[in-house]
């Protein structure tokens, strides 16, 4: 990172030139956030749509771990009060503008063993659990320090620089995403065998490291320069705040300066808070875009993520396609933009789409055979769905019955995708040809892309009463109004009988004679009665026919009487102008 933060003005102008394609013009509206930041829509299952998006960032990582470590030797003085205010206004100035940023204090003073120190020195202590995002945590480690006393000027800052790499706990409790910084507030230089810039060589006094022995920088003492490379390695950027000074120290300055830091006297020391804000908007960064764990919906992205690299505030385009479900129903996913460095931002978005079925695709009829006794009522039901299965609510479905009876209907589709029609059934033996089709735009047209279904139905006669007799004579005016004349018998027990009918015209002159009787029905009450068979016309053929007869009582004067035949004679229901009906 350190050497990208270095970066050229042609560097940048070429990062913004990759992707002047989808960058709007910037804006300074802060926090990080998805334009527009709901999307709420209405799709079929299957279907799709396309939303443009504009991703606004303001260039600051989600995330810093920044490590503060005080100088407590005697020299400080009073300067230990004022340099634990300035951590502590830091925390609050860096968190104001990055809340994700988080923080680690140290202690220092110089080893325990002269010439360097006293015993009750302490050349590195780290006085938080890790780094921590509460600055009232920080702010306790930071106040827990007490002066100490280190014999010589310079002191253990090449220990605080090792350890920011180095130090276990630190490592543990870091994130790999955020951007580090160690700002030092001291008022000398480090102990090292070899100068460094402006820092002076303190030979034969080294920084004795871990071990606490001076090997005159061997085994695993600490020189600057090595320091100084571990931090760029680990890319740390060094800040320094001066006490005792007006001016930076020029060898705090040498060292910060090193890692892209800077330093600056403690009269100064606001600007330190201020140089990691902005130095962390430097940063460049790409930023992806991650949707939510167990999303049902199909979210893409075009062009797909990630987008970069930028630097400081940026304002992407993109457009982001939405897919629903094959599965009807309410889905809610989020969006969230992630950058790197730096981890997911305050930019969520969030897809709510109500998914309904899709427009037909499928028409079942059922039944889809089926045989009833005539005159009964029939019912089928039309299933519609869309092309994944789904039932199809409020679609208008169209039926049209042809064969024995001519009829037709309408229904809509209820929430289970049903519609039911319903007819009644011819007066004598036939069959229909049902057909439903969906009428998806409501024009009452059976388009070629509306599906349709079809079901046969048989009507057949009743089955015959046990013991039910009828015989019958007389005469009447027919519909067509004919004088007709009738007569007959039949019994339902062995199916045996007779029957004859003549009109005598004008209008139709036409003699029936049953040559077989099928069924005899009796109504459970005895008035009334049903006489099935076949019968040839004027001699002739073999037609279906049906009487139908009534006895409510004696004489005959109210009993009524109607042939149908199959050819398509029906002389109507007709009271009796003379005979009698008796039905046993």
């Amino acid at each position: 990172m350190r050497a990208t933060m270095k970066r050229t003005v042609g560097s940048l102008v070429l990062a913004i030139a990759l992707f002047a394609a989808f960058a709007s013009p910037a804006l300074a509206d802060p926090p990080d956030r998805f334009e527009p930041a709901v999307v709420t829509t209405t799709l079929q299952a299957g279907a799709s749509t396309t939303v443009s998006k504009v991703l606004h960032l303001t260039g600051l990582p989600a995330k810093a771990d920044i490590i503060v470590a005080i100088d407590a030797t005697s020299s400080m003085g009073a300067g230990l009060a004022r340099a634990q205010a300035d951590a502590v206004q830091i925390c609050t100035d860096v968190q104001a503008a990055i809340p994700g940023a988080r923080f680690a204090a140290v202690e220092f003073e110089d080893y325990p063993m002269a010439p360097y120190g006293v015993a009750t020195d302490d050349p590195y202590e780290l006085r938080t659990p890790g780094y921590t995002a509460d600055c009232a945590t920080f702010s306790a480690g930071i106040g827990a320090m007490v002066l100490g006393n280190g014999l010589d000027l310079p002191e253990s800052n090449n220990r605080v620089h090792f350890e920011a790499y180095s130090d276990a706990t630190l490592l543990a409790t870091r994130d790999p995403e955020a951007t580090r910084f160690l700002v030092v507030l001291a008022d000398n230089v480090p102990h090292s065998m070899t100068s460094f810039g402006a820092c002076p060589s303190t030979a034969p006094l080294s920084d004795p490291g871990r071990n606490g022995v001076n090997e005159s920088g061997a085994g695993d003492d600490i020189d600057t320069g090595e320091a100084i490379s571990g931090l760029i390695a680990d890319d740390h950027t060094l800040l320094y705040i001066s006490y005792n000074t007006t001016t930076a120290n020029p060898c705090h300055a040498s060292l910060a300066n090193a890692t892209g830091g800077v330093a600056v006297p403690e009269s100064d020391a606001e600007d330190i808070g201020a140089f990691i804000i902005d130095q962390a908007a430097e940063v460049p960064y790409t930023v992806d875009l991650a949707v939510s764990a167990g999303c049902q919906l199909g979210i893409t992205f075009s062009p797909a993520p990630p987008y970069g690299p930028f630097s400081g505030e940026s304002h992407p385009m993109f457009t982001e396609t939405i897919t629903a479900p094959t599965v009807p129903g309410s889905y809610t996913c989020t969006v969230t933009a992630v950058m790197t460095p730096g981890g997911p931002t305050t930019a969520v978005q969030t897809i709510n789409v109500l998914v309904t079925p899709g427009d037909p695709a499928t028409l079942e009829l059922t039944p889809e055979t089926d045989t009833n006794t005539v005159d009964d009522e029939h019912c089928v039901t039309a299933t519609v769905r869309d092309a994944f299965g789904n039932p199809t609510p409020g679609i208008v479905v169209r039926f049209s019955v042809a064969g024995s009876v001519t009829t037709s209907g309408s229904a809509t589709t209820n929430a289970a995708g049903q519609a039911e029609f319903c007819y009644t059934g011819p007066a004598l033996p036939g069959a229909d040809v049902i057909t439903a089709y969906a009428d998806t735009d409501g024009d009452n047209v059976n388009d070629a892309s509306e599906p349709e279904d079809t079901a046969a139905k048989a009507w057949v006669i009743p089955a015959s009463t046990p013991g039910c007799k009828v015989t019958y004579g007389g005469r009447i005016t027919a519909a067509n109004g004919d004088k007709a004349t009738f007569g007959g018998n039949a019994k339902a027990d062995g199916l045996k009988g007779n029957a004859n009918y003549q009109d005598h015209g004008p209008a139709a002159d036409v003699h029936i004679q049953s040559a077989d009787i099928d069924a005899v029905v009796c109504s459970a009450d005895g008035t009334s009665a049903m006489i099935f068979g076949t019968a040839t016309v004027d001699g002739s053929g073999s037609f279906d026919f049906r009487i139908d007869v009534e006895d409510p009582g004696e004489p005959g004067s109210s009993d009524t009487y109607r042939i149908r035949v199959s050819n398509g004679y029906d002389s109507g229901e007709q009271v009796l102008e003379g005979g009698n009906i008796q039905i046993h």
